[in-house]
């Protein structure tokens, strides 16, 4: 009996310790034993307990209450040990997540959707499953959407390998069924997805980026959806050849919304099927290559919305002429494939008085003239969205945007424009969102800017990644940015945006850069500079030459000033000065000195001289005398210099008599 000891004490010791050991083990690393694990009753509490704190699993799991969606629940794994078999991660959630209406799990590695898996959440109607390396999904997985309408399930970013049968069966009616990115599926399993859903009614399905490969689309592959009432279908991602004429002829009468891309040739008459179709998106013939010429006809009477990439496209020709009621054009990546169709999208333009909205993104529409330009989008009055991003614009013609009066929202993004001049946006009354961003823009016109208007929102610009010069020239965007900034900063939606030259103001923003008076007007210096120095040249030239033309008459001015001034002098003895001059003559000189020399400056304009000489002298005294007291109360001696004056000796006593005088006054 004691030999059976040893082996019963080693066999507790293993099941006891050793075991439990090595199954936390396994849940930890998400190595499944093959079942799942259940707690006995009895310790329950005790092993729900540990368990959720050696995983952690309230810190993966949150959730928020919506007014329309109910209660949402999101669970993200961030690490390698937040890795949780999926049964094991509903089983151990408090019984708040419980009444959760949507379900959303990111990041984890659940490998396969086991059958019954959301059972207990009664009140779910949508799923989220992203990011799950999901490679199988067993029939009954969504048992719990039994009988429901309107549910809701995305599957995205999964190597999904196999669907079982019957698996989408379940709801009565779903409101969305997205796959998206699950490359392996292939089209064997989408088939069997549409053969789930048939007799189903399907609002919204999307199968992108799903590997299916179809040489050929003809009506058989879309009827299991034929009385699905399916009114959006999103097939981006796949690749097709043909698309028959019949292709969606299960769908015609109820499809509102198409998303098919990457094909090769399509029928005529494939699209004119469509009875209520409203949107259709197509582009993307990049992935297959065709023999046949591409040409898409898309005379669809009731279609709003149209949507063509023509990213390295050859489409042949495009027949858009009975699109009258279209509101949307989206026409973008054609680059220089898109110059065949310009007369037809003029004459799309011409027809649809309606269109409300035209993106031409990366069409290369730096290669048209401005006259063709301002035809395709002037006077467009019924236009509220205008996008002409990535076109490699380097400027806008004055008559581009002429009559666009309901314009709201303009992109000119990515292009290589370097001013907006006066005038471009002077049509553009409703202009309430402008988005100018990485272009090459130095300068702005700021009445451009002054015409926008808050319109619902509020104003939003963007003016990011370009190369505004803070000079004086830009201090009216400025100034603009700044009023619209303090009045308006509920309404106005703007980023400060730097200087980019010159470099000393690269750390100021174009909204409040600083300039001192004399940068801004250092121009108007030099011009008055310049005009002053000129003036003050030409006046000193004209100066100097009339001085010197008028000289004599400016000295004869002098002498006359100075004789006036000088009328009242009295000598140094207390004489008057009786006379202006005396004049020392000789006899043979008396009639002229009569005449002609006294009567010339004593009757003079400008003054009258007095003068006195010998016959004027009152007789009586001496002769010596009478002459020296005339010649001394005489302001000046003036001597009529002869032949006869030079020999006679009287005179040579006049000339001593008026050095003395000269002696004596100085």
């Amino acid at each position: 009996m004691m030999s059976y000891i040893g082996p019963i004490l080693l066999f507790l010791f293993i099941v006891l310790v050793v075991c439990p050991t090595e199954t936390r083990k396994q849940i930890y690393m998400n190595k499944p034993l093959g079942r799942q694990i259940e707690f006995p009753d009895n310790s329950a509490d005790n092993t729900l307990s540990a368990y959720r704190k050696k995983h952690n699993v309230l810190n993966l799991c949150t959730y928020s209450l919506k007014k329309k969606k109910g209660m949402v629940c999101v669970c993200q794994a961030k690490a390698k040990t937040d890795q949780i078999p999926l049964g094991d991660l509903l089983k151990h959630m408090d019984k708040k997540y419980k009444s959760c209406a949507s379900l959303r799990f990111e990041n984890f590695e659940f490998e396969i959707l086991k059958n019954g898996s959301f059972m207990g959440f009664e009140h779910l109607s949508s799923i989220y499953l992203i990011n799950c390396s999901i490679i199988k999904i067993e029939r009954n997985t969504f048992k719990n959407f039994v009988n429901r309408s309107n549910v809701r399930l995305t599957i995205e970013m999964n190597p999904i390998e196999h669907i079982e049968p019957g698996t989408f069966k379940v709801p009565k009616s779903w409101k969305q069924l997205s796959l998206h990115q699950n490359q392996n599926l292939g089209t064997e399993n989408i088939l069997t997805v549409f053969n789930d859903l048939q007799n189903k009614a399907v609002e919204n399905l999307e199968i992108k980026t799903c590997g299916v490969f179809l040489r050929k689309i003809d009506k058989s592959f879309f009827e299991p959806l034929r009385y699905a009432r399916l009114r959006r279908l999103n097939m981006l991602g796949n690749s097709f050849g043909i698309l028959e004429a019949d292709a969606f002829e299960p769908l015609a009468e109820f499809l509102d919304t198409l998303v098919l891309w990457n094909f090769m040739y399509v029928a005529k008459d494939t699209f004119e099927i469509f009875y209520k179709l409203r949107t259709l998106d197509i582009g993307g013939f990049i992935v297959t290559a065709s023999y046949y010429p591409l040409e898409l006809y898309l005379n669809i009477s009731g279609l709003r919305s149209l949507s063509i990439n023509m990213k390295s496209s050859s489409v042949m020709a495009l027949d858009m002429s009975g699109l009258k009621n279209l509101h949307e054009l989206h026409m973008t990546s054609g680059s220089f494939a898109f110059w065949p169709h310009i007369k037809q999208v003029i004459g799309l333009l011409n027809i649809a008085k309606s269109l409300q909205q035209i993106d031409l993104s990366e069409n290369s529409l730096c290669k048209y003239s401005d006259v063709e330009l301002c035809q395709i989008f002037q006077d467009r009055y019924s236009l509220n969205f205008l996008s002409l991003k990535s076109n490699d614009l380097s400027h806008l013609p004055q008559c581009i945007f002429k009559g666009l009066y309901n314009l709201r929202d303009l992109n000119l993004q990515s292009n290589l424009l370097t001013f907006i001049e006066r005038g471009i946006f002077k049509d553009l009354h409703s202009l309430s969102v402008l988005d100018l961003s990485r272009n090459a823009i130095t300068f702005i016109d700021p009445s451009n800017l002054e015409i926008m208007k808050p319109i619902g929102g509020g104003l939003i610009l963007n003016l990011h990644q370009n190369n505004f010069d803070c000079n004086c020239q830009l201090k009216g965007l400025r100034n603009w940015l700044t009023m619209n900034i303090l009045q308006n900063r509920y309404k106005f939606k703007y980023t400060a945006v730097n200087c980019s030259t010159p470099t000393y103001k690269q750390t100021e923003y174009i909204h409040n850069f600083t300039m001192m008076w004399i940068e801004c007007n250092t121009q108007l210096v030099i011009e008055v500079s310049s005009i002053s120095g000129g003036l003050i040249l030409i006046i000193t030239i004209v100066t100097l030459v009339l001085l010197k033309h008028f000289w004599k008459d400016i000295q004869y001015r002098k002498m006359i000033i100075l004789a006036r001034k000088h009328e009242q002098d009295v000598n140094l003895d207390g004489l008057l000065i009786e006379h202006d001059a005396f004049v020392s003559y000789h006899s043979e000189k008396r009639l002229w000195v009569n005449k002609d020399l006294c009567n010339e400056l004593e009757r003079g304009l400008d003054i009258k001289f007095k003068l006195m000489y010998d016959d004027r002298i009152t007789p009586g005294g001496s002769l010596f005398t009478s002459l020296g007291n005339a010649i001394h109360t005489s302001r000046k001696i003036l001597f009529v210099v002869s032949r006869g004056w030079v020999k006679d000796g009287m005179n040579q006593f006049e000339v001593d008599m008026a050095l003395a005088k000269l002696l004596d006054d100085y």
